[in-house]
């Protein structure tokens, strides 16, 4: 087939034409009259087929070495490999220049005069069996124009033939948009690795099991040599793929499912990686792909591989939970923000047993109310799941703590700081955590940016764990602030009644001068301070020694009893100083003279306790009685010593924190002395409780209860 036409060259009429020529020995005679007819220059540009041909064909060979003597300048573009690279040493000597450009397809010859262009398809180490020639000019230019561009991208012959002896990599990324040179360069990928993982859609298992199975087998018999690492696959498997998998695996190929793909397919060698961003589905060809073997991007995409292969799980196991019905675990990354917020919605939903929710700004309580999410809790809560909410409190969100104060009064709720993000974890199978982007929006689904969900249980059960870490964290600051309010108030009232008879003692001291005839009296009012002194500087500093844990005990032996008659004596003139008379102090032992109540114990701690508690008697008791008693419990083995008073009985409000540090139910108590009693009980191995004498209706019931010094501790006779 022939096209002709013509153009004037200086003056003369020449006739353009452009043929296709075929047979072997037609492409040959073509080959040859086109280097005897040139005179000026000759470049070429072929595959990494083509230059064993100009070696091994003498008659060609005599015509490239014949050109070069008639002075024609011969530039040569090609591949040079390291199966070549013998061929390229020798051509060196026939040709002026000769250049590498990697991935060379095409072949073609340009003179000043002819274009000539064998056929691209054919055997390696074959001549053409079909070629172009055209002397057409406009052909001819254009031609140059492409040669000079790739040749600006070669580099010269004895750097590439130095790098392959070497071992140096030339390295290169490339962009393919030819479905069949494609499949071509994967299979050439496939083939020539050492070890190869890869990253597949659904579709992407089917499209890679039609063109690369059966190279994949001959790579899995030479893993079984020893010859090869191995092959990995991470894909996404689910029931439409489910045989194809059964059969990798069957295969010897590794497995593992993740739920959440990225958003491209990728495969990685020791030496070159391949990406696209098409989806495949149902196998569909592959129409772009990213072709490289730059260190960089091995190491980025091996490494996001092997991040994948750590999170995913094992094929057999995702298999079992098709077949079963089971949930696979998955960690979604989720960008629309409405299929969040109805996430969240079906979540809290479903609470059956726990659910823990963090939230980032005050506004958030809103939001999510506005959702249905604290009537779901609300829900939740009356049907006995436990429900945990940190939240900043404020008055943006005052009328929602107040709902669900009087609607599920076990919700515990704690005051937050303001987060970047919000977290909800449900029935320690699922949380949700959601970027804080627009903090004053009024909707959930536009306050928030980006979302993660998960069930996976390492992932459920760290977050579980941060939220009870900050928990603790604000449980301890709300008990460091009470403790801070309670210790300002204590050291107020210390100081307050510190500077009481401190301020009596100063006053009589300085009346002695000037009446000394009453010295009996001031220094009577100065004791009575003294000793009122003395004890409150004893409690603040028994306090201390309990905090500090340096709280001794002088244990001994003795009859419990003993200590009564002192006390009573001291405590009936006490009561005739405050309630003149209207107050009986009443003792009521319940045993024989003969008896004796053995404990071992601290005499003086324990006198110290029964002095605190009827001192707190006589203080709330303004008439009626109060009465000191003691009994036995033989089953425990242990004495019961209870101190009852008609008094004002105990406020509900202090009652859980009564024996606690700086609970005071006066103006004139420094809320120690029962905080002391206990710690001075509990180190003895007793147990101390208060309780409002609900039988009588009013007043107070103490007792305490400490082990007897032996079994049956009631002695016949005294010491």
């Amino acid at each position: 087939m022939a096209l002709s036409s013509s153009h004037k060259d200086h003056g003369n009429m020449i006739k353009e034409s452009s043929e296709i020529f075929y047979g072997i020995d037609t492409v040959m005679n073509t080959v040859l009259q086109f280097l005897y007819h040139t005179k000026g220059k000759i470049d070429a540009c072929v595959d990494y087929t083509r230059p064993s041909l100009a070696i091994d064909i003498i008659i060609l060979r005599r015509a490239f070495l014949d050109a070069r003597k008639r002075g024609v300048r011969l530039r040569y573009a090609t591949e040079i490999n390291k199966d070549n690279i013998s061929y390229f040493k020798q051509l060196m000597s026939m040709v002026d220049e000769l250049r590498h450009l990697e991935g060379i397809k095409g072949n073609f010859y340009i003179s000043e005069t002819g274009y000539l262009a064998p056929a691209t398809i054919h055997e390696a180490g074959e001549p053409a069996a079909q070629i172009i020639y055209s002397n057409v000019k406009e052909l001819i230019e254009h031609q140059k124009y492409v040669f000079e561009t790739l040749r600006s991208k070669t580099i010269p012959a004895e750097q590439r033939i130095r790098e392959i002896e070497e071992g140096v990599v030339h390295y290169e990324t490339v962009i393919i948009d030819n479905s069949d040179e494609i499949i071509r360069e994967i299979y050439s990928l496939t083939a020539s690795s050492n070890q190869l993982d890869t990253c597949l859609t659904s579709g992407g298992m089917q499209y890679s099991h039609k063109y690369f199975f059966d190279i994949k087998k001959k790579l899995l018999d030479k893993q079984r040599r020893g010859e090869h690492k191995g092959l990995r696959y991470i894909t996404s498997i689910d029931n439409n793929n489910l045989d194809l998998i059964k059969l990798y695996l069957k295969s010897g190929i590794k497995i593992r499912h993740v739920g959440n793909l990225p958003p491209m397919s990728f495969g990685v060698s020791d030496k070159k990686i391949a990406v696209t961003i098409e989806k495949m589905e149902n196998g569909k060809v592959v129409q772009s792909l990213l072709l490289s073997n730059e260190s960089q991007y091995l190491k980025h995409f091996s490494s996001v591989f092997q991040r994948l292969w750590e999170n995913g799980i094992e094929a057999t196991e995702r298999i079992h939970e098709i077949e079963e019905g089971v949930e696979a675990e998955f960690y979604n990354v989720i960008t629309d923000n409405e299929k969040a917020s109805q996430i969240l919605i079906d979540m809290t939903k479903s609470v059956r047993r726990k659910a823990l929710i963090f939230l980032p700004n005050d506004k958030a309580l809103v939001r999510i109310d506005r959702l249905g999410i604290i009537d779901s809790l609300l829900r939740a809560s009356r049907n006995g799941a436990e429900v945990k909410i940190i939240s900043p409190l404020s008055d943006e969100n005052s009328e929602i703590q107040r709902k669900i104060l009087e609607n599920a009064p076990d919700i515990r709720m704690l005051d937050g700081n303001i987060s970047p993000y919000g977290m909800y974890i449900i029935d320690h199978e699922k949380f949700l955590r959601a970027e804080l982007k627009k903090p004053k929006a009024d909707k959930f689904s536009d306050a928030i940016g980006l979302v993660v969900y998960s069930n996976r249980r390492t992932t459920v059960d760290s977050f579980e764990s941060v939220f009870e870490l900050l928990w603790n964290e604000r449980i301890l600051v709300e008990e460091l602030k009470k403790a801070d309010t309670m210790q300002k108030e204590f050291i107020s009232i210390a100081a307050h009644e510190l500077k009481t008879p401190i301020q009596a003692i100063l006053g009589m001291s300085a009346l002695l001068k000037y009446y000394p005839e009453k010295t009996d009296q001031v220094i009577e009012v100065i004791s009575r301070n003294a000793i009122r002194l003395q004890r409150l500087s004893a409690h603040i500093l028994d306090a201390t020694r309990i905090e500090s844990q340096t709280l001794r005990l002088e244990k001994e032996r003795f009859d419990i009893r003993d200590l009564i008659p002192t006390i009573i004596e001291d405590y009936k003139e006490r009561i005739k100083d405050t309630t003149n008379d209207r107050v009986e102090l009443i003792y009521n032992d319940n045993f024989n003279i003969s008896h004796a109540i053995i404990v071992e114990a601290d005499r003086e701690r324990i006198n110290q306790v029964i002095s605190n508690l009827l001192s707190n008697s006589i203080q709330f008791t303004n008439d009626g009685y109060i009465s000191l008693s003691m009994a036995t419990n033989d089953q425990n083995n242990e004495v019961i010593v209870t101190v009852r008073d008609t008094g004002k009985g105990i406020n509900p409000e202090i009652m859980p924190r009564l024996f606690s540090k700086f609970v005071t139910r006066s103006q004139q108590g420094t809320g120690l002395g029962l905080f002391i009693s206990k710690n001075i009980i509990e180190s003895h191995g007793g147990k101390i409780w208060a309780e409002n004498n609900v039988i009588e209706g009013k007043g107070t019931i103490f007792s305490f209860t400490l082990p007897l010094a032996s079994k049956n501790g009631i002695k016949k006779g005294r010491r």
